[in-house]
């Protein structure tokens, strides 16, 4: 760096006060030293060096390290006017402020940018009467979701007696009435040309099957079938997540820590039904359908997904605080009574010890 203007002193010499005669004693000028001169201003004998800032310099760069499914939100680094100074020319302030932010912008995005589920989404194939899907490489049940199908481009529907395919064909999407060009497992030469569309949100209100066990406020259980209208149950209000039954919004949600505070609240709608196919999560701890949204940990990010879509090594959380892992998930085809409910104003409540999130009963209506 060139001159500033300021002339400093290397060393201090001791003269005497009473004739200004040299002492002959020499020492070096110390900021630790009681008399320490500082440098001072003087830009005829130091005459400064032109010095050049940067201007505003941003840079932007998506968060990368969501995981399958998710997409990250773009951040932008800033570096501030005259952050960066340089004797040579403003080009290259300006250059030294894009090369920190080059250098330091992906890690500032993953550090404050967000995960959001992706909204669009390849169909890749029937197995076994049911669509399945692919996001980012990773298949995943249909069963938590519904179809807008005012999004879908394609060159015109199938019915549901396509040669290959058992008719009728259950997709687990029961509001979806229009059938779209796929490539079928059972007969692969049958190939959709186009095939994206939005996921719009839930299908048919999650359930746990009857003997599960809920805790109520003063940490006593009840099983499911007992609960009634109004009873109160044990909740916990989730920092950063602003709680609804809005299932897509819900499952936008994702946190890399767990913080929360127990509260009570009520049951405002509760029945009961009967379920085919229910999930079955290390070895019945937890049993419910496919589509119920539970609270897992996966990659270090704390997030609601449907039952059907949870595996093996995912986290959940318990009602001391703790997280255990998920060992096992089968499926059980046996015929179970379930129980629909649902809580307002909060909509978390434990369930076998494990905090999950009930899921409104109605179906989320097509555009």
């Amino acid at each position: 760096m060139g001159n500033t203007g300021y002339k400093s002193f290397a060393s201090l010499e001791l003269y005497y006060t009473d004739d200004n005669s040299y002492a002959g004693t020499t020492k070096e000028n110390l900021i630790t030293d009681p008399d320490y001169i500082a440098p001072i201003l003087d830009t005829a004998a130091c005459v400064p060096s032109a010095r050049f800032y940067n201007t505003v310099r941003t840079m932007d760069a998506p968060k990368n390290d969501c995981s399958g499914g998710y997409s990250g939100s773009v951040v932008t680094l800033t570096a501030n006017a005259g952050q960066f100074v340089s004797s040579l020319s403003a080009a290259n302030a300006n250059s030294q402020a894009d090369s920190w932010l080059a250098a330091n912008v992906q890690a500032y995005a993953n550090a404050l940018g967000t995960c959001t589920l992706d909204s669009s989404i390849t169909i890749t194939s029937f197995i076994d009467g049911d669509l399945y899907f692919t996001i980012d490489g990773t298949e995943y049940s249909p069963s938590a979701f519904t179809v807008n199908t005012s999004t879908v481009s394609s060159t015109g529907p199938w019915s549901s007696s396509t040669a290959g395919v058992t008719s009728p064909r259950n997709v687990g999407v029961p509001t979806v009435t229009t059938w779209y060009r796929i490539q079928d497992a059972i007969t692969p030469s049958i190939v959709s040309n186009v095939y994206q569309y939005v996921v719009s949100g839930g299908g048919s209100g999650g359930c746990f099957v009857e003997g599960t066990l809920i805790t109520l406020p003063d940490g006593s259980q009840k099983a499911i079938e007992e609960l009634h209208l109004d009873q109160l149950l044990l909740s916990a209000e989730i920092e950063t997540l602003m709680d609804t039954n809005n299932v897509t919004e819900l499952c936008k949600w994702s946190s890399d820590y767990l913080s929360e505070s127990r509260i009570a609240s009520p049951i405002t709608k509760i029945s009961q039904k009967t379920a085919d196919k229910t999930m079955i999560i290390n070895d019945g701890l937890l049993e419910a359908t496919p589509t119920h949204l539970q609270l897992i940990q996966r990659d270090g990010f704390w997030r609601f997904i449907p039952l059907g879509d949870i595996m093996a090594g995912d986290n959940l959380y318990t009602i001391d605080n703790t997280i255990i892992p998920v060992t096992s998930v089968t499926v059980n085809q046996e015929e179970r009574k379930i129980y629909p409910l649902t809580l307002n104003p909060f909509h978390t409540y434990f369930a076998n010890g494990i905090l999950t999130h009930n899921l409104k009963e109605e179906m989320e209506s097509n555009p």
